[in-house]
């Protein structure tokens, strides 16, 4: 290592220690962001962000950074590690197109999870950049465990299914989860054997949502249904052009009441646009509240992630036929 490197390093290391201290803490609630540079409450650090899986410490670098600030901040988050549980440290380098998970301290485990209110969901770092579980939707999962008790659930866009074992884990009657990844729904299929939830009445169908419309009316009508598609997934999903195509079906979908939770991760569409949405497109839903964003996502201005809840009754124009 060179004179210069053995000078800057420790440097960087202080610089980084100065920053980050008040964050990386033993913990005192559950989360598993425990920096979120992203949400640009640090300026000097929005290429970062650090979250907690015990035994793993994973930084999540979007830009890529000189050698020596790798070495640094190496440093300083191996020294804070057994404070927070964690022995192994991984660098996600995500960006000019790429998703490279490196272990840089430790071993990996066979098997790595993330725990949540009691429940685990399976961590694939062989993904690349999502490692199939999305620590931000925390309250999400919260909101749908509260309220599935005997309910027949739709789960549309559902990834490795999170939402359907919290809604198992409150009672739910029946989940029917669709995503166009059979290899998401691989993993979701995981998910519920983790949880015990293996012989429960779910439903995965690896199918494009915009040709499973009879199929999805065949399995329903819910009482519960979540919408959280990709923002921006070309020739599956764009969320200005198709996020009103979707709202305009699910009239045939929901029961003569019910819930839904609509999602959003754009930063460059806001709240206005997505409640505006469902107000122009699907007649019978009222907005009740916006759910907070997860422990440690904090952000300066509105957030990416945006969570609605609003309760459906069904207009009586569309069982007249007025309404196509």
């Amino acid at each position: 290592m060179s004179l210069l490197l053995l000078v800057l390093i420790p440097m960087l290391s202080t610089q980084l220690s100065d920053l980050l201290a008040p964050y990386l803490v033993p913990l005192s609630q559950p989360k598993h962001r425990l920096f979120h540079g992203r949400g640009k409450t640090v300026p000097s650090l929005e290429w970062l962000t650090i979250d907690c899986f015990p035994p793993l410490l994973v930084a999540t670098l979007f830009r890529a950074q000189e050698a020596e600030m790798l070495a640094a901040l190496e440093v300083y988050l191996s020294e804070t590690m057994a404070s927070l549980g964690c022995d192994v440290l991984v660098f996600q380098h995500r960006y000019d197109g790429k998703a490279d998970n490196v272990v840089v301290k430790g071993e990996m485990p066979s098997h790595s999870v993330a725990t949540e209110q009691g429940l685990v969901f399976k961590l694939d770092f062989q993904r690349g950049q999502n490692l199939g579980f999305f620590a931000d939707m925390a309250q999400g999962r919260r909101w749908i465990r509260e309220r599935a008790d005997g309910k027949k659930v739709l789960n549309l866009f559902s990834f490795t299914c999170s939402f359907s074992v919290a809604a198992l884990a409150g009672g739910a009657h029946s989940v029917v989860n669709i995503d166009l990844s059979d290899a998401a729904l691989t993993l979701g299929k995981q998910n519920h054997a983790l949880n015990g939830f293996q012989d429960a009445r779910v439903h995965y169908l690896p199918h494009n949502i915009f040709r499973s419309w009879k199929k999805l009316n065949q399995l329903g009508r819910y009482e519960l249904i979540v919408i959280d598609p990709p923002s921006a997934q070309r020739g599956s999903f764009m969320a200005q052009e198709d996020y009103p195509r979707v709202l305009r079906k699910l009239h045939k979908l929901l029961a003569v009441e019910a819930e839904l939770l609509v999602c959003l991760n754009a930063p460059w569409l806001d709240y206005d646009w997505l409640e505006q949405c469902v107000e122009k497109n699907l007649p019978g839903a009222e907005k009740v509240s916006r759910l907070p964003g997860a422990i440690g996502f904090d952000e300066v201005g509105e957030p990416a992630l945006k969570t609605v809840h609003y309760r459906y009754r069904r207009p009586q124009a569309l069982d007249e036929g007025n309404t196509p």
